[in-house]
């Protein structure tokens, strides 16, 4: 039974709605959105799955490499610079994964030809030197409420590996106190991990909780379940743009122009290979699925450490070898 090219979006998206985040669901509505509305372009009389040519891709690939960023932007003027390389691969990324769906599901019958795409042109992210975090830390004020939990926000990243989406999630029955440990339940992908919590992060932590939200002995069996970090003005839990606005506040308080939330993930695990820890252990604490992410900070830790550069450096709990 042909079906429909919208069919086919509806049926993915419903199967991606069993166990993907929704951010990952934004992600695909996104970017196949784009690509259906180009095949429309293209060819008006596509309407059935199986309609769509071998090679569509390929041209999907080639139209993408001359568009300029932020070109049909509601807001944002067109700049004259094309979009990236690495935009194109998150684009397509998406499309590879519906079309192979269609096809395990038997619902497309066309050998679509996967191209190759346009090498990678990321840049290289250079982590947080230990004069950076000291010019950081130096613009919180740990005896407000505010100074106190920025800097736990920060540290989290920093001294943890988490997430923004993770810290901006994180309940008090996630912080386990007296085994110097969180205990993230739900993370990305919904894997649960546990991460060490270093001396001065839990000490702050603690303090904020007391002096803040009332954590106690008493009541943190009712707490259990309430979102840790909330705002200032009002006690709603802080969310991701939460985070982000902070950092773009951050960003201009300490003119460190590369600041951004994962760039303190990103510092967390350089440094931890930089001290001496294995990269099975690292995919553990940041909650990868595999190597190939992880892998990613060996030569990046041993370009520095060859530099000798002052890469901010991880508690020495990290780096305990013995009982």
């Amino acid at each position: 039974m042909a079906i429909t090219l919208k069919q086919a979006y509806d049926l993915f998206l419903n199967d991606r709605y069993t166990f993907s985040a929704d951010k990952t669901i934004i992600y695909y509505k996104e970017n196949l959105t784009r690509f259906l509305n180009y095949v429309t372009e293209c060819d008006q009389t596509i309407t059935f799955l199986d309609d769509l040519p071998d090679d569509i891709l390929i041209k999907y690939v080639k139209y993408l490499r001359k568009r300029h960023r932020f070109e049909d932007h509601p807001v944002t003027p067109q700049s004259n610079e094309l979009i990236k390389n690495t935009t194109i691969h998150t684009y397509c990324r998406a499309v590879k994964v519906f079309l192979r769906f269609c096809q395990e599901e038997d619902y497309l019958h066309v050998n679509i030809k996967i191209p190759k795409l346009p090498k990678s042109d990321a840049e290289q992210k250079i982590p947080l030197y230990i004069d950076e975090v000291k010019q950081i830390d130096a613009t919180f004020n740990l005896k407000t409420k505010l100074g106190l939990r920025n800097y736990c926000i920060v540290h989290l990243m920093l001294d943890a590996g988490l997430r923004s989406s993770e810290v901006a999630n994180l309940r008090f029955r996630d912080l386990l106190f007296d085994k110097n440990v969180l205990h993230l339940e739900v993370s990305k992908g919904y894997k649960s991990r546990v991460v060490l919590m270093c001396p001065k992060l839990k000490q702050n932590l603690y303090k904020y909780a007391v002096m803040y939200r009332s954590y106690s002995d008493d009541t943190a069996e009712q707490m259990a379940n309430d979102f840790f970090f909330i705002g200032i003005r009002d006690d709603n839990p802080i969310t991701v743009n939460t985070v982000k606005q902070f950092f773009s506040r951050l960003k201009a308080k300490t003119g460190i122009d590369r600041l951004h939330p994962h760039l303190l993930r990103h510092t967390f695990a350089t440094s931890y290979i930089m001290g001496g820890g294995n990269l099975e252990m690292l995919r553990i604490l940041l909650g990868h699925y595999d190597y190939s992410v992880t892998q990613n900070y060996l030569h990046l830790a041993a370009q520095y450490k060859l530099m000798q550069a002052d890469i901010y450096r991880l508690d020495p709990i990290f780096f305990k070898t013995a009982y």
